[in-house]
């Protein structure tokens, strides 16, 4: 029995590498962004659907509405590193817009992220 995480193979779906969906690469080339940066589609990326693969494409359109890297990796079944790399090509060809979280020069969350982060949980 295969016990590897990711999602059993789908029949009839293709079968490839992680390491296959970004040509090697463990690292963005342009920027490296935390797991909980959110990414948004941009209007060219959405005019560009037809031409990509169909991750690039599940991305796009799974980012219509704000989504973080975490869960990029884990709509795509794949390890956060890749869909780091996959999602910065993306912002490299202006598909995907990235918001950072907010935090100080000390790496640590800003006040005002962690104000909006309380706020959001009294809301539920």
């Amino acid at each position: 029995m295969d016990r590897r995480p990711g999602p059993p193979p789908q029949e009839g779906g293709r079968v490839v590498p992680n390491y296959a969906l970004t040509a090697g690469r463990t690292r963005s080339l342009r920027m490296d962004m935390p797991i909980e940066a959110l990414v948004t589609t941009t209007e060219l990326g959405l005019a560009t659907l037809a031409g990509l693969s169909p991750e690039h494409r599940t991305i796009l359109e799974a980012a219509a509405e704000p989504m973080s890297l975490a869960e990029i990796g884990s709509r795509l079944g794949v390890p956060v590193g890749v869909a780091r790399v996959l999602v910065s090509d993306l912002a490299a060809d202006d598909y995907l817009a990235v918001h950072l979280p907010l935090v100080g020069a000390d790496g640590r969350p800003r006040r005002e992220l962690l104000e909006r982060l309380l706020d959001g949980l009294r809301a539920r």
